[in-house]
């Protein structure tokens, strides 16, 4: 009975991290899109996937971490929590275009309120980030909340004009 359950233990493990590197290499190919498309995210899919190597291959982690392009980004992030200026940038540029697109859309106009309020807490988060490892602290409670209200507030009073 117990090697019963040793083998079955055994290969529920294999399945689960041969479940865990087909996430993760979805995550790589997402990702590859993100570089690609403006209003997707890139940097976020490849923490997701190096989250998933690290429980399930190291050697996938240890590529992704090598990897010229993002090995750095992903390094700094798992380290330090750290955000570059430039991802920061490049997110609430995305962000802003792929919300503008939907508010000259058909969505309905709650949607567009979610959205809109998911994107400024997404954002409010990374502002809290640092960008560099030589400044490991966050930006203040109060800056954070003024930008992502800016941003909320900004992107609501478009929605109104556009719709009503």
């Amino acid at each position: 009975m117990v090697s019963l359950i040793t083998a079955l233990s055994r290969h529920l493990k294999r399945y689960k991290n041969l479940a865990l590197q087909a996430l993760g290499l979805g995550f790589v190919g997402l990702g590859i899109v993100g570089i690609a498309l403006p209003v997707m995210p890139t940097t976020i899919f490849f923490i997701a996937a190096l989250a998933c190597f690290t429980h399930s291959s190291p050697r996938l982690e240890a590529w992704l971490l090598e990897h010229p392009r993002f090995g750095p980004i992903l390094s700094a992030w798992r380290q330090h929590r750290v955000v570059p200026t430039k991802a920061k940038w490049l997110a609430a540029l995305g962000m802003s275009i792929g919300l503008y697109m939907m508010m000259f859309s058909a969505a309905p106009s709650y949607a567009v309120v979610l959205v809109a309020a998911v994107e400024a807490s997404v954002l409010a988060y990374l502002i809290r980030r640092p960008s560099r490892t030589e400044s490991l602290y966050p930006s203040s409670p109060q800056l954070t909340a003024f930008v992502a209200i800016f941003f909320l507030t900004h992107h609501l009073f478009l929605l109104y004009l556009t719709r009503y």
